[in-house]
């Protein structure tokens, strides 16, 4: 017996070690992509080739660092991810395809961040022996993977949101409003889908819409839900004990 609860409140401490891969994920991210590599804000979408080559030559080391930062940090959001879907499996039970939604989607992202910060990368090593034209197709195809893959996070969101309205308990893990906020950003997420369209206004990708409102809204969520995840781990475990 004793044994059993050792081995049952090891289990959760790695759970909590699991849970805080999302707030330092989110912190590296604004850290190494955001400030250090010039991305926060971004570089305006009606930019020329010329003017974008500029921009990397002229933060050529700090991208650079930012970038190597970001890829670092990037897997630590799966992390984050799996402990979410432990989580939904004590809700759903086992054969629950929800937990499962949500890990895969949680993998993406992680790609997700992966490949954006290999396209920005790639672009500031030898900036100055690649042609304006080169830069500017690498920096585009980093904001593309940045801005309309944000499906894969959805689908993690949605999956997430569902499993908080399928608990019954009469405490449950998650708060509803949780599940309501969680639906409500990710649909903000389609406003990205506009972004191939234009070059500027809100649905730019350094736009109100596309690139302040979704990527807050993001922010929020991963804010909201690390917070409300360690009550819920804490309540797990006092189940699995009882």
């Amino acid at each position: 017996m004793h044994d059993t609860i050792l081995r049952d409140t090891t289990v959760f401490r790695v759970w909590r070690l699991c849970a805080w891969a999302g707030p330092v994920y989110l912190v590296g991210l604004v850290a190494f992509w955001g400030l250090l590599a010039g991305f926060l804000p971004a570089p305006p979408q009606y930019l020329n080739a010329q003017q974008i080559s500029e921009f990397f030559l002229a933060n050529n080391l700090k991208i650079r660092a930012g970038m190597v930062g970001t890829l670092f940090v990037a897997p630590l959001y799966y992390v984050w991810s799996l402990v979410i879907s432990a989580v939904i499996k004590k809700i759903e039970g086992p054969d629950g395809l929800l937990a499962q939604l949500e890990f895969v989607g949680g993998i993406a992202t992680a790609f997700v961040t992966l490949g954006f910060s290999i396209m920005w990368l790639t672009a500031s090593v030898r900036t100055s022996l690649r042609s304006p034209q080169d830069i500017q197709l690498l920096s585009d195809i980093g904001w593309f993977i940045f801005d309309t893959t944000i499906m894969v996070t959805a689908i993690q969101m949605c999956a997430f949101g569902g499993a908080i309205f399928m608990d019954r308990r009469t405490q449950p893990l998650l708060p509803k409003w949780l599940g309501w906020a969680t639906f409500a950003i990710a649909a903000t997420f389609i406003a990205a889908y506009i972004m191939p369209f234009v070059e500027d206004g809100p649905f730019a990708w350094h736009g109100l819409i596309t690139y302040w409102v979704v990527l807050s809204s993001f922010f929020a969520w991963m804010v909201l839900t690390s917070i409300l995840l360690f009550p819920a781990i804490r309540q797990v475990e006092q189940e699995s004990l009882a």
